[in-house]
């Protein structure tokens, strides 16, 4: 043993080159590495891990660097040398708190008493320093196997050793936190570099000459000798090569997260893709719809309207020619004539109704409705009823259109289908959506198998009511099956 610690108390500039080298190059890694819009807290945090590394780097060839400057300068130069190193070793110890800090307690709400802390310990250590008279130089001697200053020392104990139990803290809490990502190789280095920080935090914070010399002023006992001069280095530089391999070998969370961000995107894009397709398959629905409908206008208005205007022109001429002989006659005529007209403004009405009703833009959703459910009643077998609940205000009149339009659908499927004998129709409207209930008694269907044949127009008005409910992101649900009549659900946005 005392030829080992004699081999490296003779190579100590070399154990001190390699100790900064460890951490300055850890530094410069993770500052490359570093990434402040990751999702996890380690990543976001790193500048200040890294700038931990560069500047206790520096610190530590200064132990080298001082004696070698001691031929050239002046006591002074030397001296302010020494208050520059003390302040660049607790500015490192600083940096290590505040990403201790910020990684140990990331899931805390307010943030601001992350950073007060380590500036105050910073402000403290400072005051301490002065008030109990620590020195931050000794110009007499700059033997690197000098003891280090007091200052130092402290700084060792306040920031060194609770930045890096904070550190150790905190990576065990990010090692937990990426366990979800499914790699237990990531998981294994965080929990690694955790126990390297809390090895750190020993033969940082207590095992150094500055704390073994007011361990034996204050408490009467030393902790090291003479050993600890060059074995503490020697530690330290090995729990700092344990940090840096952990850290480093952690960074490869960056590429798990980076491959869940394409996935992530390409899902996305998926996503977006086939929402694309239906919107333009709808919009192709849409525009056959109108012109299917623009036919049939066109061909009612023809074939039922045109005729029946035909016939009420042809009607009052004979009833003009047979006024001057046959009063009765022509009255008779007129009569006639007339019930044509009433059946052609009645077809008309029925044309306009189907269109949009009037009752829909004057009185409200509910009016419409009961004036739908009226004229259902009366041409078919089925009686439906229309319930209405919180709808005395008007809704947004998308929201009306769209619903009248599948609730007018469900009426016509069970009038036309259901043989049922009643319906009952539930309107109500919540503090964000409204909702519609129509059940009917009749013979109900199978929903999946009346949209297979699409192609051949059946289903149709199904696939409409979904498409519609769709595209002001509601939903309709069709509960049926054969033998127990159907249930027709709507819910929209209100």
């Amino acid at each position: 043993m005392d030829t080992i610690v004699g081999a490296l108390t003779l190579n100590e500039v070399i154990v001190y080159f390699a100790y900064g080298l460890v951490f300055f190059t850890m530094g410069m890694i993770v500052a490359l590495q570093y990434r402040g819009r990751s999702r996890l807290a380690f990543a976001r945090h790193l500048r200040w891990l890294a700038g931990f590394g560069l500047l206790h780097g520096f610190n530590e060839w200064g132990h080298a660097f001082l004696p070698i400057q001691a031929s050239y300068l002046s006591p002074d130069g030397i001296a302010t040398l020494q208050v520059f190193h003390s302040v660049v070793l607790a500015g490192s110890f600083y940096l290590l708190l505040q990403f201790g800090m910020l990684v140990a307690f990331a899931s805390s709400g307010r943030r601001d008493w992350q950073y007060v802390f380590p500036a105050a310990m910073l402000s403290l250590w400072f005051v301490l320093t002065v008030v109990l008279g620590l020195p931050f130089s000794d110009s007499e001697s700059v033997d690197i196997r000098a003891p280090e200053l007091g200052s130092e020392g402290l700084a060792r104990v306040m920031l060194g050793l609770t930045g890096a139990t904070l550190a150790s803290f905190g990576m065990l809490r990010q090692a937990q936190a990426v366990t979800g990502l499914g790699s237990r190789r990531i998981v294994w280095h965080f929990r690694w570099t955790a126990l390297c920080f809390g090895v750190y935090a020993v033969v940082a914070g207590l095992m150094s000459r500055p704390v073994e010399s007011l361990a034996a002023t204050w408490l009467g006992f030393s902790i090291g000798g003479e050993a600890l001069g060059v074995i503490g280095p020697v530690l330290r530089s090995l729990a700092g090569l344990g940090v840096a391999w952990g850290s480093i070998r952690g960074l490869a969370i960056f590429e798990i997260e980076t491959d869940r961000r394409i996935e992530e995107a390409e899902r996305m894009w998926g996503e977006l893709q086939r929402k694309g397709e239906a919107r333009d398959h709808f919009l192709g629905r849409v525009i056959s719809a109108q012109e299917a409908e623009r036919k049939r206008v066109a061909r009612e208005l023809h074939d039922e309207t045109g005729q029946s205007l035909s016939a009420v022109i042809m009607g009052v001429g004979a009833a003009a020619e047979a006024l001057p002989r046959d009063t009765q006659k022509a009255k008779e005529i007129l009569e006639d004539v007339r019930e044509i007209a009433v059946h052609t403004l009645e077809g008309l009405r029925q044309m306009i109704l189907g269109l949009r009703p009037a009752l829909l833009d004057d009185l409200g959703l509910a009016p419409a409705l009961r004036r739908v459910a009226e004229d259902y009643s009366k041409r078919s077998s089925v009686n439906i009823e229309v319930i209405a609940n919180g709808l005395d205000g008007r809704l947004p009149s998308e929201v009306e259109t769209v619903l009248f339009r599948i609730l007018q659908e469900g009426m016509n499927n069970a009038a036309r289908h259901s043989k049922a004998r009643r319906a009952v129709l539930h309107l109500t409207r919540g503090e964000s959506e409204v909702t519609a209930f129509l059940e009917d008694d009749g013979v109900g269907f199978d929903p999946a198998k009346a949209t297979v044949h699409l192609d051949s127009g059946c289903g149709l008005g199904l696939l409409g009511m979904h498409e519609r409910a769709l595209l002001l992101g509601g939903a309709v649900v069709i509960d049926s099956s054969p033998g127990r009549g159907t249930r027709l659900s709507v819910r929209l946005p209100a």
